[in-house]
C-alpha cells in the first residue's frame, strides 16, 4: 500500500513537471532580415538564454537605458540576430492564466506550433512567464485593458528610436477572455506589420506562453491562489533585489552581472600571483646577501697592488 502511494506521488510529480513548460514564439514584423535561424536542432534553453536573447536583439529597455555593449547570446539556441542588420524595435507580449486554451485562441496556436508562422521557437522548463517578465519591467494587466496598454507598446515600438524593447503582460481567467485576448492580439499583429512595412522597419515579437496543463489548474486555481500566488511573487521582489541565474545575475534593472570567475581567470590569476611572490622574494634574497657582502681585496683588479703592499 505504502509503495503504491510513493509510486503514484512520484507519478504525480513527473506528470506535473514534464506538463508544465514556457514557450517563446519569435517573430519579425515589417521588412525583417533582423533574425536567422540556426541549425541546432533543439529548441530547449534557459530563462537566462532567453534574456540574453532579448539583450542581443535590442539595444535598449522600455525605458530607453541603453546598454553600454552588446550581450552575447548563449550558446546552441535556434534563433540569433543579424550580425550587421538591427531591428528597429520590439515587444515582448506574455499570457498566462489557468483560462490559456489553443483551441480557443486561433491565433496565438498559430504563433507556438513548430511550424506556425513565427520564425523560431524557444522552449523553458517550468512556468517561467512572470519571470521572463519581470526582466523586461512588464506591466500586469487583465483582459479587459489588454488591447488598450498592448496598443500603446506596440505604438511605442514603431514610432520610437533606439531599438527599444516594450513589454506587456496579460492574464486571463475564463474562455471569453481568452477568445478577446486572442482577438485584440491578431488585429494588433496585422496592424503593426502594416505600419511597419510601411515605414520600411522592423519590429520583433517575442510571444511568451506558459504551458500548463489546463484542466488540473482550472480545478485549482481559483481566484483566491492566483491572488496568494501574486502576494508571494512581490515579496519575493520585496525581499530580494536580484533574480539568480547562472552564470550570474541580473539585478534589479535587468543588467546581467557576473560576479563568478572562470576557470582562464582563476588561472591567469594564480600565475601573476605566485610569480610576482617568486620575483619579489628573489630581489630581497639578492639584496640581502649583496648588504651581507664579505669585503676583501679585488684579486684581479688589484692583484699587483696587493702584491706591492704585502711586500
Amino acid at each position: 500500500m505504502v509503495r503504491s502511494i510513493i509510486s503514484l506521488a512520484i507519478a504525480s510529480a513527473l506528470s506535473a513537471f514534464c506538463a508544465d513548460a514556457t514557450t517563446v514564439a519569435v517573430m519579425e514584423l515589417g521588412k525583417g532580415g533582423v533574425l536567422h535561424r540556426t541549425s541546432s536542432s533543439s529548441p530547449t534553453t534557459s530563462a537566462g538564454g532567453i534574456v540574453s536573447f532579448w539583450k542581443s536583439t535590442h539595444d535598449a529597455d522600455s525605458k530607453g537605458n541603453t546598454r553600454e555593449y552588446r550581450t552575447v547570446q548563449f550558446p546552441e539556441m535556434t534563433v540569433v540576430p543579424d550580425i550587421f542588420s538591427r531591428a528597429d524595435g520590439g515587444v515582448v507580449v506574455g499570457v498566462t492564466g489557468a483560462a490559456v486554451d489553443l483551441s480557443l485562441m486561433p491565433t496565438l496556436a498559430s504563433l507556438v506550433e513548430e511550424d506556425g508562422a513565427a520564425l523560431g521557437h524557444f522552449h523553458v522548463e517550468g512556468k517561467n512567464g512572470r519571470k521572463l517578465l519581470k526582466h523586461v519591467n512588464a506591466p500586469l494587466v487583465n483582459a479587459q485593458d489588454f488591447s488598450r496598454v498592448a496598443g500603446s507598446k506596440f505604438q511605442a515600438a514603431v514610432t520610437k528610436e533606439g531599438n527599444l524593447l516594450e513589454s506587456v503582460l496579460v492574464h486571463v481567467d475564463d474562455k471569453e477572455e481568452a477568445a478577446a485576448v486572442d482577438a485584440s492580439l491578431a488585429r494588433m499583429l496585422k496592424s503593426l506589420d502594416e505600419e511597419a512595412e510601411k515605414l520600411g522597419s522592423t519590429i520583433v515579437v517575442h510571444l511568451v506562453l506558459d504551458n500548463e496543463d489546463t484542466t488540473a489548474r482550472r480545478r485549482l486555481l481559483t481566484e483566491e491562489r492566483r491572488k496568494i500566488e501574486e502576494n508571494n511573487d512581490q515579496e519575493e521582489d520585496e525581499n530580494s533585489d536580484y533574480t539568480y541565474t547562472i552564470p550570474g545575475y541580473y539585478d534589479s534593472s535587468g543588467n546581467f552581472i557576473t560576479p563568478f570567475k572562470t576557470i582562464f581567470q582563476i588561472q591567469y590569476y594564480n600565475i601573476v600571483q605566485w610569480t610576482a611572490i617568486g620575483l619579489f622574494t628573489i630581489l630581497l634574497a639578492a639584496n640581502y646577501m649583496t648588504i651581507n657582502m664579505p669585503l676583501m681585496p679585488d684579486t684581479l683588479l688589484f692583484g699587483e697592488s696587493a702584491k706591492m703592499v704585502a711586500e
